[in-house]
């Protein structure tokens, strides 16, 4: 069950009055931040990540199957020239630190933390992990993805490709052992 589906069976409430996921060429919201693993770096505006090349802000939770299988790929995201990546953490620090080190996610991938009660991923209407979001320089949404599918990450990953100006990647092949579909 994902960070959002839990929040909304808490309060009782129907899945439509979680906010609207955002859509494609609607705006990154600004203002939001998020912790950085590295307390020392401070919090960080997911809406300005996207402010001079494009980002990709993947929301996840480590106990989430999904995310778990998403998680070898995101490294390969980060690999592209020219785009920022950012895994955002619906999870306590200590769980996001243990999530991040079990998969080798280095430097070269963002690791961040949405606190609870989750602004973050409020203002950006999650209800689902993994949720990929593609963001435009500027701010424009260009593609959004809810759960893993292999198929669906390597056409983001080429679109990312091409908003960044960087040769096409595949970040996830069959011979990688994790599963080629998996439900949010």
């Amino acid at each position: 069950m994902s960070r959002g589906t839990q929040r909304l069976a808490r309060a009782g409430t129907s899945r439509q009055a979680h906010p609207v996921l955002l859509d494609p060429g609607s705006r990154a919201p600004g203002g939001a931040a998020v912790d950085a693993l590295d307390p020392a770096a401070g919090p960080v505006d997911l809406g300005a990540l996207a402010s001079t090349r494009p980002a990709l802000v993947v929301f996840y939770k480590a106990d989430c199957p999904a995310s778990e299988a998403a998680a070898p790929a995101l490294p390969r995201f980060a690999a592209i020239r020219g785009l920022s990546v950012a895994a955002v953490s619906q999870d306590g620090p200590e769980e996001t630190a243990r999530f991040a080190r079990a998969h080798g996610w280095t430097a070269a991938l963002r690791r961040l933390r949405d606190p609870e009660p989750w602004p973050a991923s409020d203002a950006w209407g999650i209800a689902v992990t993994p949720t990929f979001v593609l963001v435009a320089p500027g701010g424009r949404v260009e593609a959004v993805a809810e759960g893993w599918s292999r198929d669906e990450a390597n056409r983001l990953a080429a679109r990312a490709a091409t908003l960044a100006g960087a040769p096409p990647v595949v970040v996830s092949r069959p011979e990688d052992g994790g599963p080629a579909y998996r439900p949010g």
